[in-house]
């Protein structure tokens, strides 16, 4: 089952709402409500996208707490979760104080990955976002992926998707061009001792906004994350722009090291 139609997102919002609570069990929703704050706000009065993908990350860093997943759970197995890829198609930002609901659920995994999926609805019970994401369990002593097959993750292997698309990594595109270096700061640290994922899309917009101007609202952001980050580390960022707005960042480690993240932005 997915989100591609009105139809299929009805059936999903009775499970949801408890109308079939077997299902809605075995899918394990978790809803997680937020009011948007001014400081999360750009000029428009819409919520930072990077914003956004905080209170993504708290529902599922909430929901894999429930689930017996969470932080407390790996940190005694010496391992952490990662963010390894995001897409966020979205109908409208939500706006400086609206109440905003987020469902999320695991929608399976591999060796791996495993899937997690949101939908963002507003007091109206209007969608606002969906998206689709997926996720590694790093080892901290050597930083390599865990086999999934060996935790046990009492999640479905396989679940609903919350958009229609197939989730793939992004490419690097041609015709980048160089806009700005960053250093990074002690600020960007999270408590897993990297760069915050929506770090990245922070830093990612400033760049494309130095070169570009969105004539649209974003309609659909994607990232894709390739290496981890820490602290005095220097990244350069690099953009480029496509047909139709679309917009391109490629962060890699200074020198051409190694390429640590990419995004698509569609305006």
């Amino acid at each position: 089952m997915t989100y591609g139609d009105n139809n299929r997102i009805d059936s999903t919002n009775n499970v949801m709402h408890g109308n079939n609570r077997r299902l809605s069990k075995i899918m394990q929703v978790r809803e997680y409500k937020f009011t948007v704050k001014t400081y999360e706000c750009q000029a428009d009065g819409n919520i930072k996208i990077f914003s956004l993908m905080r209170h993504l990350q708290e529902a599922a860093a909430a929901h894999a707490e429930q689930l017996g997943l969470g932080y407390d759970s790996l940190n005694k197995i010496n391992s952490y979760w990662v963010l390894s890829n995001l897409r966020i198609e979205i109908t409208k930002l939500p706006k400086w104080n609206e109440e905003v609901t987020i469902r999320t659920w695991p929608s399976g995994y591999t060796r791996l990955i495993a899937t997690r999926e949101f939908v963002g609805k507003d007091q109206c019970d209007c969608e606002l976002f969906r998206a689709g994401s997926e996720w590694m369990v790093l080892d901290k002593n050597n930083n390599r992926p865990k086999n999934l097959f060996h935790l046990d993750l009492c999640v479905p292997k396989a679940g609903a998707k919350a958009i229609s698309a197939k989730l793939k990594r992004l490419e690097p595109q041609n015709g980048y061009i160089e806009v700005e270096r960053v250093r990074v700061p002690y600020s960007s640290i999270d408590l897993n001792g990297h760069v915050n994922n929506t770090e990245y899309v922070r830093w990612g917009i400033d760049a494309l906004r130095r070169i570009f101007e969105f004539k649209k609202n974003i309609h659909f952001i994607q990232v894709t994350y390739l290496s981890e980050v820490f602290e005095r580390d220097e990244l350069e960022l690099l953009v480029s722009s496509g047909m139709s707005g679309h917009f391109y960042v490629l962060g890699r480690k200074s020198a051409g090291e190694s390429n640590v993240y990419l995004m698509e932005i569609g305006c």
